[in-house]
């Protein structure tokens, strides 16, 4: 039986401080004017984030639901430091369709909060992701999958931490230009 009822694409993901969003821009800039550089879309720095768990389309009416179930995750007393791991690509670099920034998580903060997002999440009903969590940051989506290996070992990666400031629910809309994100919750980190 059809149904009427309204769908969001929504998701859950961290912010990083705009430093860290400076430096990874600077590496994402540095592989879009490298001379092998693939036709891609590059990811603007006001998309940067880093996703921790994509619920697809779900009822519009459960956004105050994610967003209480969230609330309390957020812990307020600092940021989440994470680091710069490597240049990589999924579904590997030698099939390059997304370029990414991996990011290692040497404290487990990250890792302590995804766990605490899927146990609140599978209280309201969503199956946990079964595919192993490796932190990134988007940077490209080249228009045809690629062997990157040779392009992204000539780049470097930023120095210093990348800092973890917001815990944010996302609702995605694909329009004609692209994908929009717009903020349904935010929490400080």
């Amino acid at each position: 039986m059809p149904t009427d009822t309204p769908l969001m694409r929504a998701f859950v993901a961290c912010n990083l401080d705009v430093e860290s969003v400076r430096r990874i821009t600077a590496t994402r800039d540095a592989l879009r004017a490298h001379a092998h550089a693939p036709k891609a879309r590059w990811v603007p720095p006001t998309k940067m984030h880093v996703t921790l768990k994509f619920y697809g389309d779900i009822d519009v009416g459960l956004a105050p639901a994610l967003r209480d179930a969230l609330a309390p995750l957020a812990p307020g007393a600092r940021p989440i430091r994470l680091g710069w791991d490597a240049l990589s690509a999924f579904p590997s670099v030698e099939e390059a369709r997304v370029v990414v920034a991996l990011l290692s998580d040497a404290e487990g903060d990250l890792a302590r909060l995804l766990a605490a997002i899927e146990e609140s999440s599978r209280k309201l009903g969503f199956d946990a992701e079964t595919r192993p969590f490796r932190p990134h940051v988007t940077l490209a989506r080249p228009a045809a999958k690629l062997d990157a290996r040779a392009w992204l070992s000539e780049a470097k990666l930023p120095v210093g931490p990348a800092l973890v400031t917001e815990l944010v629910l996302y609702r995605s809309d694909f329009n004609a230009p692209g994908q929009e994100y717009s903020a349904l919750a935010r929490f400080a980190m």
